[in-house]
């Protein structure tokens, strides 16, 4: 078990938070990416690609069903981006806008896999793609969204867009099975 130096009880210095959350990030960036790696050896980009969406979609519907649930439990409105972002699971000390592309430590990494490895970028891509879609999706039931510029690509930030789809308000959402 590693050493941990600051006290459970105690307040952490602001540089450690950052650091123990990226490093986090890093290991699950490196998992995602030699899950997916394994599929693409495996079973070639398309079946790959469709298996990742799959898993990744589930997992959006897993984590926005438990935002959702603790949305209404608390009385809080599910309607809109604010709603969502005002429950939001994910730990956003370490994600740094001032480090321009590198703020996202999956996109730091996921950078680094793509330039040994260019079939992965899409994947990467995808995994933002369909994650962030499902979970907007399936949190509000009438919103939809898409990424607009990825910094796996290019850019020092990642930008998107959220907007009415009658198609989630029927219940189709972008990344489900077929």
């Amino acid at each position: 078990m590693g050493k941990c130096d600051y006290e459970i009880k105690g307040t952490v210095e602001r540089v450690k938070m950052v650091e123990q959350i990226r490093l986090a990030a890093r290991q699950f960036a490196m998992l995602y990416f030699h899950f997916v790696k394994v599929l693409y050896d495996t079973y070639g980009r398309e079946k790959a690609k469709d298996l990742v969406r799959q898993a990744v979609y589930d997992q959006a519907v897993d984590r926005s069903d438990i935002l959702r649930e603790k949305a209404c439990q608390e009385g809080r409105k599910t309607d809109t981006v604010e709603d969502f972002m005002a429950g939001i699971d994910l730990p956003f000390c370490g994600w740094i806008p001032e480090w321009g592309e590198d703020h996202c430590p999956y996109g730091v990494i996921w950078r680094e896999y793509s330039e040994k490895y260019p079939w992965f970028r899409e994947f990467a891509t995808f995994y933002c793609d369909v994650i962030d879609t499902t979970t907007i999706e399936n949190f509000t039931k009438h919103l939809s969204h898409r990424i607009t510029q990825n910094v796996i690509i290019e850019g020092t930030s990642c930008k998107r867009e959220y907007f009415e789809s009658e198609a989630v308000k029927e219940g189709k959402y972008t990344y489900a099975g077929k």
